[in-house]
């Protein structure tokens, strides 16, 4: 069953039309689901995260608008940064621990950030066009998109918030599934307070839109849209997780129940301080 803002752009991408201005851009066959997003304002557009690259992305934005467009990083994992330099206008979080890998006007990511060893995937070195500071809110004519620190999954993660909307582009802070909280570099002190500020930024009726997916019971994929009550789980499950009252489903790594359609991943030096 297709539903009407749901089609196919071929046969690996599939768009889904969120609202008006606004796609995310799935990868069903792909084994992570990835989502990105495409956000189209009156004068550019921005594309949020750019998957892992196994097929090119840019002309399923090409068929989707034609404003200039900015290619955007919630973070420098591979699943989210394989079709990066195939635009031609870039930006990054200003952040210290990003702006340490540039070195002859070149962004390097270090592997322990990109983590495609794994995937047998390898880093291309690239100029970035943009720097864009936390809290700056990014104007794309009658569209403005805030950045907003969320760590916790690696330590230079961003999402974006639309204030007018009330929609937040939580990339893999808040997803469907497994939050991958035992990778190197994750943090659950960073997830709790991260998810605690974004409690005091989001509206009651907040929109989330995570970057992995599950498909609905009928097999059709649509673009993972979570709620506030997630959030709020979320930091629930958090806060009893430090406080030594909710003990893993299982381990190695430690998984713990979340909600019904939520779970938290955790290793060893993911606890950091609370352990």
């Amino acid at each position: 069953m297709t539903k009407p803002n749901i089609r196919w752009f071929d046969d690996w991408y599939v768009v889904d039309e969120i609202a008006p201005g606004l796609y995310g851009i799935g990868e069903p066959k792909y084994y992570q689901i990835n989502w990105n997003y495409l956000i189209v304002g009156d004068e550019r557009a921005l594309v949020f995260d750019t998957g892992p690259g196994v097929r090119d992305i840019t002309p399923v934005v090409q068929s989707l608008t034609d404003r200039p467009v900015t290619a955007l990083l919630s973070h420098l994992h591979f699943d989210h940064t394989g079709n990066f330099h195939r635009f031609a206008d870039t930006a990054l979080a200003d952040l210290p621990i990003l702006r340490d890998s540039m070195r002859d006007g070149l962004f390097h990511a270090p592997e322990e950030m990109f983590l495609g060893a794994r995937d047998g995937v390898s880093w291309t070195p690239m100029a970035i066009g943009q720097w864009w500071s936390i809290g700056q809110r990014v104007d794309l004519g009658g569209k403005e998109l805030e950045i907003v620190a969320t760590p916790g999954h690696s330590p230079e993660s961003i999402s974006l918030f639309d204030r007018e909307q009330g929609i937040l582009l939580a990339a893999d802070f808040l997803y469907l599934g497994n939050l991958y909280g035992q990778i190197p570099g994750a943090s659950l002190p960073d997830y709790l307070a991260a998810a605690e500020a974004l409690d005091s930024l989001l509206p009651d009726d907040a929109l989330i839109l995570g970057a992995h997916g599950k498909p609905l019971p009928d097999g059709t994929h649509v673009a993972p849209r979570l709620a506030r009550r997630d959030l709020e789980d979320l930091m629930t499950g958090l806060n009893a997780i430090r406080d030594g009252e909710l003990p893993p489903l299982s381990q190695n790594p430690d998984r713990y129940r979340i909600n019904d359609r939520i779970a938290l991943l955790a290793g060893p030096a993911s606890y950091d301080m609370w352990r």
